[in-house]
């Protein structure tokens, strides 16, 4: 990816954006599409695939939301331009999401009669048709949030005025399937979103069903995506800067910090990271600096990771989905993806490359336990394909990340809003805002964030060409 220098000596800017996550991406695109002076900085070497031992792997696992099917994410979407993109993509790789098991192996391909079809053959006829009449339903389980992200309200919320204005606001979460594709949107939801369990129902209802329903594959996922984003960035005039930033400071007019070594002053900055890089940042400040580090510092009680597998072609089922959900493992569920494999140089001899997403506790660090563990909940469904692995890697801390946040134990909300609480031009668009809708969370954020950008700039938006 072309970046800008490394070093800005002195640049002034409307609006900084810090952080590899997909909301800060969102929030640079549209600020410089606006017409913003917008600088993003994505802290860590970022891109769609890393190379290892001449194999390029996915960043992030292939599979996310269908966003075009997410109505918090169509308006940044269709005001950048990527709708169409996106739109291509899906179409480039459409096929059946399939559900996995000991004793299971059942797709779900988009087709009505051939999905109907599908059930009848791996399930029983009275199962069958209520998985049927549950995948009907998957379409209609997230609506009830239509309304409430157009504006969404103060989220969480703060003392009692406001918590009652948003009881009033927020929809009554519909009644869950049961059976088999109620098990699956459990099994999804982490997976879909940052937060899960009863403070979130929308996780399961809305996130998770979109992603069982229709799951659009791009080959570096949500990395890939924040690519395309970084890329919209720079086209409407934007710098994006390699390089870590130190010692943020805020005043009442803007916030300075320096980027490799450089002092930078911003009029605002989104925040687009994790709280530890947040608190690094803050290191050393004030009050006010501290207050933002403690605001962020939400309890992360697990976390995504891969593992990644280049096996021979013959080693894999033909009947084996590009998309998959393994159930019924003592180790939880499985997100598998199947992809052709890429070599960084030369092409290869039709190799696959399986990457399988698995929820961990948040400190967990064993690689090669991953791997091992991987490869034995694979063996009944896939059986033999170990023998036919010709690279393998793990990759316990994903870029841009996807943490899973502690719910309160007194089901009250928990998450960043965007307008952060100890200064207003400090703001948010990490996985830890709405982090309930997941990646549509991010982009809700990244449009409140510009919002604010703009109002702080006092300029009127001049859309980029």
């Amino acid at each position: 990816m072309a970046t800008a220098p490394k070093t800005a000596a002195k640049k002034v800017y409307d609006v900084a954006v810090l952080g590899p996550d997909v909301g800060g991406a969102v929030a640079a695109a549209l600020s410089a599409k606006r017409g913003l002076r917008t600088l993003l900085a994505p802290l860590s070497p970022v891109a769609a695939a890393r190379e290892s031992e001449g194999w390029l792997l996915p960043s992030a696992h292939p599979m996310i939301p269908p966003l075009r099917q997410l109505t918090g994410a169509m308006g940044a979407l269709d005001e950048l331009g990527l709708s169409a993109d996106l739109q291509r993509l899906a179409a480039a790789t459409q096929g059946a999401f399939q559900i996995l098991g000991e004793k299971l192996r059942l797709s779900l391909p988009a087709d009505p009669a051939r999905r109907k079809s599908e059930l009848r053959r791996e399930l029983a006829g009275v199962a069958a048709s209520e998985a049927e009449a549950a995948l009907d339903s998957l379409e209609r389980l997230g609506r009830p949030w239509d309304a409430f992200l157009i504006e969404p309200p103060p989220w969480p919320p703060r003392g009692f005025f406001e918590r009652r204005r948003v009881h009033k606001m927020a929809p009554v979460p519909p009644a869950l399937p049961e059976g088999l594709i109620g098990e699956c949107l459990a099994a999804l939801a982490p997976f879909a979103a940052s937060l899960v369990g009863d403070t979130a129902p929308e996780a399961t209802a809305r996130e998770a069903a979109a992603l069982l329903r229709a799951p659009l594959r791009l080959w570096g996922g949500t990395a890939q995506l924040a690519e395309l984003l970084r890329k919209k960035a720079m086209e409407a005039g934007g710098d994006v800067v390699e390089g870590d930033a130190a010692e943020l400071r805020l005043d009442r007019k803007g916030v300075t910090f320096l980027l490799g070594g450089a002092e930078v002053h911003a009029s605002c900055v989104v925040l687009a990271c994790g709280a530890d890089r947040i608190a690094a940042l803050a290191q050393g400040g004030g009050r006010t600096e501290r207050k933002m580090a403690e605001e962020a510092a939400l309890p992360v009680a697990r976390k995504v990771t891969l593992a990644h597998y280049v096996v021979r072609a013959e080693g894999l089922p033909l009947a084996l989905e590009e998309a998959a959900l393994l159930l019924g493992h003592t180790m939880g569920p499985l997100v598998i993806s199947s992809l052709p494999a890429r070599r960084a140089k030369g092409d290869g001899l039709g190799e696959r490359l399986l990457t399988v997403a698995r929820v961990s506790d948040a400190g967990f660090s064993d690689a090669e336990g991953l791997l091992a563990s991987v490869r034995a909940a694979l063996e009944p469904v896939l059986p033999f394909f170990d023998r036919h692995i010709v690279h393998q890697s793990a990759d316990l801390n994903p870029q841009p990340g996807h943490p899973i946040l502690r719910p309160h134990d007194d089901v009250e909300g928990i998450g960043l809003r965007p307008i952060s609480q100890a200064h207003e031009r400090v703001l948010f668009a990490s996985a830890a805002t709405y982090p309930g809708f997941g990646l549509e969370g991010q982009i809700l954020a990244a449009r409140a964030a510009a919002d604010q950008a703009l109002a702080l700039s006092g300029r009127k938006s001049v859309s980029a060409v």
